[in-house]
């Protein structure tokens, strides 16, 4: 199994729209589980999608939120998403930095 992480930046979780956000991922038929935390006094807002297909999962990811023309430049700045492999009898492979807010940050590819 596989799952992406979309996490929102502590400063902008207060106010994100979450309401928007879901809107867009379930009209490409995702369901993502929703976690708030606080960790070193700050606040966290992360939604994960689970996959056993995470290349097609990316691909409608991207599509409803980071290329889409009216909600990338919103999204894109505020957040980081990530995938990792939580396959049972392997062991917990490196996650994989697939967007990143800082855009001089390098981030990977799916293949």
């Amino acid at each position: 199994m596989h799952f992406i992480s979309i996490q929102i930046q502590p400063e902008f979780s207060t106010d994100f729209d979450r309401h928007e956000f879901l809107a867009r991922v379930r009209a490409v038929g995702r369901s993502p589980e929703i976690d708030e935390f606080v960790e070193k006094g700050q606040r966290y807002l992360q939604f994960t999608f689970f996959t056993e297909r995470p290349i097609l999962l990316w691909q409608d990811l991207q599509a409803a939120l980071y290329s889409s023309s009216d909600y990338g430049h919103i999204i894109g700045p505020i957040s980081i998403a990530i995938c990792e492999s939580d396959e049972e009898g392997k062991p917990k492979q490196d996650f994989l930095v697939l967007h990143h807010f800082d855009t001089n940050e390098k981030c990977d590819q799916l293949v």
